[in-house]
């Protein structure tokens, strides 16, 4: 098997004059490097968080959703068993209207799932239908909305329940979010021209960033290759650079250098002065949109999981997170078992009832 041993071409190692006569200053060079170290170490605890994540994302996935499917049945089985004991003799009327209530109060919860039989059970033994609550819940919603969004929000919608209204409120949103972008693309046409200042900075990163592709393309380029693996290689950087080169994603195109074993400055040190600066503005830039990456992935996070928002994200605390959430749902399946048999005896279902009415 052949070892994949990139070499510099005479392109990359070959600086133009005018680059020569502008090189930066060793204080420019150094505040590049101290920001590409951090983006560095930044694209590291990205990468690290996201393989975290989804390595717990299959734990929780073969954990949670079944114990909850199995505390989900013995609910549900509760509610059929009231139900049916309602049909029978021997309860108080105090004890008819609290195992309504309690019935109405579960299978609410199935119902508002989808659970056709919930929701008919719901009906069955509450003074008003879960449709007539929903509507009431949309009306007083669309009330709020009008007031807060204006009189416009809800026209000509019929609202049955409440996420319709909410369907509506992020539609009316998003319209109004257009409305404003199309205004400001306006504002932003009416306006004269960048700046010549501007322009040139502008100027200068696509600039840089041309070169830094161009130099490392032309290390990189599969064609010039005979090796199938060597060649395979090279194609996969290739595709990774195009790719960062489209998004403008000046930390990855340097972190390619690593990856095709190139020396660490060949291609930072190639650049003129006003390049150099230019890339340490979008280097900064860069930086932010990392740490605003790495705030949404573990707000996600936080969201998918349940996790407390004051949590600090790493393997040993999600592990922790989920053995003590497994705990509190198998003593929770313990409770609910343990409820669901004793409710079958009179003595049982009296007792249970008296301890609700305490709860």
């Amino acid at each position: 098997m052949n070892t994949y041993t990139p070499t510099i071409s005479t392109e990359l190692q070959a600086l133009s004059t005018a680059e020569q006569d502008e090189a930066p200053d060793s204080l420019e060079q150094a505040q590049f490097d101290t920001l590409l170290e951090q983006g560095k170490t930044l694209s590291a605890k990205l990468g690290t968080l996201k393989t975290v994540i989804d390595q717990h994302r299959r734990l929780y996935a073969s954990t949670v959703p079944v114990l909850q499917k199995k505390q989900d049945s013995l609910r549900r089985a509760m509610v059929l068993w009231l139900d049916q004991r309602l049909k029978g003799e021997g309860l108080t009327a105090r004890q008819e209207r609290l195992i309504r209530r309690l019935i109405c109060s579960i299978a609410m919860e199935f119902a508002m799932r989808g659970d056709r039989v919930m929701r008919a059970l719901h009906d069955v033994h509450s003074e008003e239908s879960l449709a007539d609550i929903e509507r009431a819940q949309a009306a007083e919603a669309e009330a709020y909305l009008k007031e807060a969004m204006g009189a416009e929000f809800g026209e000509d919608q019929v609202f049955e329940n409440l996420d319709d209204v909410l369907h509506a409120k992020f539609d009316f949103m998003r319209k109004e979010a257009e409305a404003r972008a199309r205004n400001r693309a306006a504002r932003r046409a009416k306006k004269s021209k960048l700046s010549a200042a501007d322009q040139q900075a502008a100027d200068d990163v696509e600039s840089a960033l041309r070169s830094l592709y161009r130099k490392l393309a032309s290390a990189l380029h599969p064609d010039r290759e005979s090796d199938d693996e060597v060649r395979a290689h090279k194609t996969q950087l290739m595709s990774e650079a195009n790719t960062a080169y489209e998004r403008r994603d000046l930390l990855a195109l340097l972190e390619l250098q690593t990856k095709a074993q190139l020396p660490e400055a060949t291609l930072t040190t190639a650049l003129a002065r006003k390049k150099l600066v230019a890339l340490t503005d979008l280097m900064r830039e860069r930086l932010t949109a990392i740490h605003r990456e790495i705030r949404d992935m573990e707000l996600q996070a936080t969201a998918e999981f349940l996790l407390p928002a004051s949590m600090t994200i790493h393997e040993a605390s999600l592990k922790h997170h989920l053995n003590s959430r497994k705990r509190d749902m198998l003593l929770e399946l313990r409770r609910l078992n343990e409820e669901l048999t004793s409710v079958k005896t009179d003595t049982g279902l009296k007792r249970w009832l008296k301890e609700q009415t305490t709860d």
